[in-house]
């Protein structure tokens, strides 16, 4: 990876929060121009100042309850037909993907792609992630990027004032925001809005049947606000996020010279016993939980909100079925180290057990 590797909660947290000493932006730090596409993720203050500003201004304005409303909706006659049959079905595919989409899709302001063909997309663009470590990734990347630079222009062209798309584009010049920063924003918007909402809610389920004691807490008890984050604190999608360092720095005992990247492990900070008691246990009331599974600070995922409106949907609708989430065979996984999550996960519903 030929960079510095932070694990601990402590360490992590300044990466994700010091802009000023680890840059998104790696040419800050000295490293060539790699043609990279400015956007929410890959710009620096001051340039990622005005982005971010128009951005979260539009996302407020955003009807998210009725977003949230509609998820619900569609997770619930899914999981209500699932939870009425014991034949096993994919999590991931049957309910986390369309639910995911749809949630993107009403937040953007836009027409659903089919789900299985923008599946194929993102997943070829979220393991071209990971071409540091598998060159074989990126061509694949590279042309799912193009097919949906594609369909982002036919957006643009389609683009009324409904929805935070239609929002951005009537406000960016008055911001002082190029059309190439949307553009590339809202490329970054949509995919991580999917790909994270698809992972935290297959990790979730997958939490939930492994965990039959969560769920019957979550059924008995208002813990639906607490849970969410801890779910996504648990076993977050986002496994990691590099920087690059501007200036002599040290983190513990060792010194990180200008232009050293410097990888946080998000997943192992979340796990640190010295930030979070008992972190390898679900604590549905944990709280404070100041998780980094969406990062932290100005770069935080721009697919947040989603993922927390898609968990909470996603635990109300279990809450209302009466049986036992249980796996029905061992989960699948792609190799990809940036983005964690099964991509299949057979499960299937039992009646509960009655007590005498």
């Amino acid at each position: 990876m030929n960079s510095w590797v932070l694990t601990r909660y402590r360490d992590c947290l300044p990466l994700l929060t010091d802009a000023d000493t680890f840059a998104s932006d790696w040419s800050r730090a000295g490293h060539e121009e790699t043609g990279s596409a400015a956007s929410l993720q890959e710009l620096d203050p001051p340039e990622h100042t005005p982005v971010r500003r128009l951005f979260t201004v539009a996302m407020r304005n955003q009807q998210l309850d009725r977003i949230g409303s509609h998820i619900r909706d569609l997770a619930d006659g899914i999981i209500s037909r699932r939870s009425r049959s014991s034949v096993s079905f994919d999590f991931t595919a049957e309910v986390a993907r369309p639910v995911a989409l749809l949630g993107v899709c009403e937040l953007l302001g836009i027409e659903r792609p089919p789900v299985h063909s923008f599946a194929a997309l993102a997943d070829a663009m979220t393991r071209g992630m990971d071409a540091g470590l598998l060159p074989e990734v990126l061509a694949p990347a590279l042309a799912a990027r193009t097919e949906l630079n594609r369909q982002i222009a036919g957006w643009f062209d389609a683009c009324d004032t409904r929805g935070l798309l239609g929002e951005v584009l009537a406000g960016a010049q008055g911001a002082g925001v190029s059309q190439e920063a949307v553009w590339n924003s809202a490329r970054v918007l949509f995919l991580a809005g999917f790909s994270t909402a698809v992972g935290a809610a297959a990790n979730a389920a997958l939490a939930l049947a492994t965990h039959p004691d969560a769920l019957e807490q979550v059924r008995g008890s208002d813990v639906l606000r607490s849970g969410v984050d801890e779910f996504m604190r648990f076993d977050g999608p986002v496994q990691g996020t590099t920087r690059a360092c501007v200036q002599e720095t040290r983190i513990g005992d060792v010194t990180i010279m200008r232009g050293d990247l410097v990888m946080a492990l998000l997943g192992s900070a979340n796990r640190d016993p010295e930030q979070f008691q008992n972190p390898d246990d679900i604590v549905l009331t944990r709280e404070p939980n100041r998780h980094l599974a969406l990062g932290w600070g100005i770069h935080g995922c721009s697919g947040a909100i989603l993922a927390r409106i898609m968990i909470r949907a996603l635990l109300e609708s279990l809450t209302q079925t009466r049986g036992r989430l249980a796996l029905a065979g061992a989960p699948e996984r792609l190799p990809r180290a940036t983005l964690r999550y099964p991509d299949r996960l057979p499960l299937s519903f039992h009646p509960l057990e009655t007590r005498p």
